[in-house]
């Protein structure tokens, strides 16, 4: 018994179109070529991730989103527009923006100090194998992200050459 709701029927004919398509690679035999298209159909048969940012349709709620706030900012930085004049809307606007944009910044920068002085306090109380452990992690995950980019940045341009 499952509680999942059944696929759409969209998503079971992908999954079909695409065990097609890797039916064909297998059956291929050794030292044979792929089909010319072969790139082509598999991109599109492959389902949109929603992280993918190169599709436009993934960028319109969030575009949407930001439209919709910088249109109420206006709005609500207009409303004295219809007591005070333009000047004094225009100048609600750009301070509402200034408080809006600057205040995070300001708090991050004012940040910086309590952060230092905590990490060197959480450095000196706790012991030098831990201190080490934690550096060497550190490491290595900055190791692995740039290794990860690297590849990226290399398969993107061959991504790219292989559409053309």
């Amino acid at each position: 018994m499952t509680t999942e709701p059944a696929p759409p029927a969209g998503d079971l004919e992908r999954d079909r179109r695409l065990e097609v398509l890797l039916d064909e690679l297998v059956a291929l035999p050794r030292g044979e070529e792929l089909p010319a298209d072969f790139a082509a159909r598999v991109v599109a048969a492959r389902p949109f991730a929603p992280w993918e940012v190169s599709r436009v349709s993934g960028w319109k709620v969030p575009a949407g989103i930001g439209l919709g706030l910088l249109a109420g900012s206006l709005g609500l930085a207009l409303t004295p527009l219809w007591s005070l004049g333009p000047g004094t809307a225009v100048t609600v606007w750009a301070e509402l923006l200034a408080v809006a944009f600057g205040r995070p910044v300001a708090t991050l920068v004012s940040a910086f100090p309590l952060l230092s002085e905590g990490a060197a306090r959480a450095a000196g109380s706790a012991p030098s194998g831990a201190a080490a452990l934690v550096g060497a992690s550190a490491v290595g995950l900055a190791a692995t992200v740039a290794l990860a980019l690297g590849r990226l940045r290399r398969a993107v341009p061959a991504a790219r050459r292989s559409r053309a």
